[in-house]
């Protein structure tokens, strides 16, 4: 019988254990198997050839040299210590943000995290040169450079406008609600918040000098220091409820507001998955051309409307003009909204959905049939009435402006509802009041003209481009670099998380669109 090779291109393999146990001898049957020690019991010292530890095509690479291309002056300026003068070195700051470009590309934006991967992850050991970052510098640098961190999202965009990536003919432009770091059990009324606050300032109050007591000076300097901040986080929730209640309508509704203790700035918004929690909304633009962002904004609005404007401007903060064109979805999509484009010289594609859609959720509502909606109720207008589905008349009572559009009101006399056959499909609720219906007279001119572009063929198929362009990198940022929650707590530091997230996403398209064909060409050269 014919042994099977052990030996496959040099490798060992291990015989079949058939075969082993036929090369056992009778004396061998009862013994155990001979087996290769563990020993953890020793020392060994390993050369690392520090260049081999990533290939020539990895991304680490390819964002050490696009940070050797962009001016960091102003990451620089405030290092105080020289060379050739007292004073201990401080890490490049091209180093510190190539860690943080590539760590949030690898779906890693918690600071200790990175400091124990310096030890052991090949692309952060090529970066540093096996140098460790602690956690502390990583921390402090990612929420210290707000400004220079503008700068650099709006140089990379400078950048990739020169090797035509971003040309701005076409902006597309949609929102993502992130998690806000805040619990949702941190909300709390008025009462308890002003409770909380007395607390807190007696606490500090009878907290002395550090240095005038016993024990640890420095941790008890830490706690006055905790105890100070919780003070001004609670100031700040009353004065972020107050805000809040000036958008309220009722006493009932403003009594009923809340603010989170730990993070008065965030804000309960519901998702796409219907969930809940405190959130911010990520207003995101991109550039149709090759999906590159242009803009960034962070908002505590749980509603788009009203929020292009602003979008805009900050483009033409980071590029130096405007887009020819913006796109967005109908959450954008008012009157406002509409003038507010063409007064900037900006071709508006949107949505302004669908009226009868809209009209019969308003009906569904208000529990009335369909067949019972304000288009089934005929104008008369020789005698400025409006007869109803039961031939009754309705009387005209005044008019109304919503949202620039402008509508006659009607309403029925008391008795006729009540005791009307259709009142249970008509006016289920308040029959004793009378129906009240609305009839739309004109809209504004802005509006129907916008209402005639978006009916062309042309707007029709530049709008059904939108999802494609402007939630790809909503998706990406939250899958790829897994931003589904912030690490930082309030609106100023989140919207420093969110800058660095799209800063990476940015130069994740340059290595995709530029670099890796750059390097391509070169083997193949």
């Amino acid at each position: 019988m014919m042994e099977p090779k052990s030996h496959l291109f040099g490798a060992e393999v291990e015989p079949p254990l058939a075969l082993q146990k036929e090369r056992r001898t009778a004396a061998q049957q009862n013994l155990p198997p001979k087996l290769k020690p563990v020993n953890r019991d020793q020392s060994m010292l390993i050369p690392v050839d520090v260049e081999a530890l990533v290939g020539p095509d990895h991304k680490v690479r390819a964002i050490w040299e696009l940070t050797g291309r962009l001016e960091l002056s102003r990451f620089r300026a405030p290092i105080v210590s020289a060379e050739g003068c007292a004073g201990r070195p401080r890490w490049d700051p091209r180093l510190l943000v190539s860690v943080w470009v590539y760590a949030y590309s690898e779906g890693i934006s918690s600071a200790r995290e990175i400091g124990r991967m310096m030890e052991h992850e090949p692309g952060l050991m090529w970066l540093a040169g096996l140098g460790v970052v602690n956690h502390s510098t990583l921390s402090d640098f990612r929420v210290d450079y707000r400004e220079a961190l503008e700068e650099l999202f709006t140089q990379l965009l400078a950048v990739l406008e020169a090797e035509g990536v971003v040309k701005l003919d076409q902006v597309m432009h949609d929102g993502t609600k992130i998690r806000a770091q805040a619990g949702a059990d941190s909300f709390r009324r008025e009462g308890t918040l002003q409770r909380h606050l007395e607390r807190a300032r007696q606490v500090v109050e009878e907290m002395g000098d550090p240095k005038d007591e016993e024990g640890n000076q420095r941790r008890r300097a830490a706690r006055q220091r905790a105890a100070r901040e919780r003070l001004e986080r609670l100031e700040q929730a009353l004065q972020e409820l107050e805000e809040i209640r000036r958008d309220k309508a009722t006493g009932e509704e403003k009594a009923e507001v809340r603010v989170s203790l730990t993070e008065p700035e965030a804000r309960v918004m519901k998702h796409g998955d219907n969930a809940i929690a405190p959130s911010y909304n990520v207003q995101i633009s991109t550039d149709a051309e090759q999906k590159i962002v242009v803009g960034v904004r962070l908002t505590q609005s749980s509603s788009d409307s009203g929020l292009l404007g602003k979008a805009m401007e900050v483009v033409e903060e980071n590029l130096g003009r405007r887009p020819a064109r913006a796109v967005a979805d109908g959450g954008y999509t008012d009157r406002s909204t509409i003038a507010e484009m063409a007064e900037k010289g900006i071709d508006f594609i949107g949505s302004l959905g669908d009226q009868q859609a809209r009209r019969a959720a308003a009906l569904k509502a208000a529990g009335i049939e369909a067949e019972f909606g304000a288009a089934f109720f005929m104008v008369q207008p020789e005698s400025k009435t409006l007869q109803c589905p039961a031939g009754k008349r309705l009387q005209y009572v005044g008019q109304s402006v919503k949202r620039g559009n402008r509508y006659h009101q009607y309403r029925a006399q008391g008795g006729d509802c009540p005791g009307c056959e259709f009142q249970p499909r008509c006016c289920p609720k308040n029959p004793a009041q009378g129906r009240t219906v609305s009839v739309l007279v004109s809209e504004p001119a802005e509006v129907a003209t916008f209402r005639q572009k978006m009916e062309t063929e042309e707007a029709k198929r530049i709008y059904k481009q939108r999802g494609a362009v402007a939630e790809f990198p909503n998706a990406w940022i939250k899958d790829k670099l897994k931003l589904r929650k912030f690490c930082l707590r309030g609106i100023v530091k989140a919207g420093i998380e969110a800058m660095w997230a799209c800063l990476t996403y940015n130069v994740m398209q340059w290595m995709r669109l530029n670099w890796r064909k750059a390097i391509t060409a070169t083997a193949l050269a």
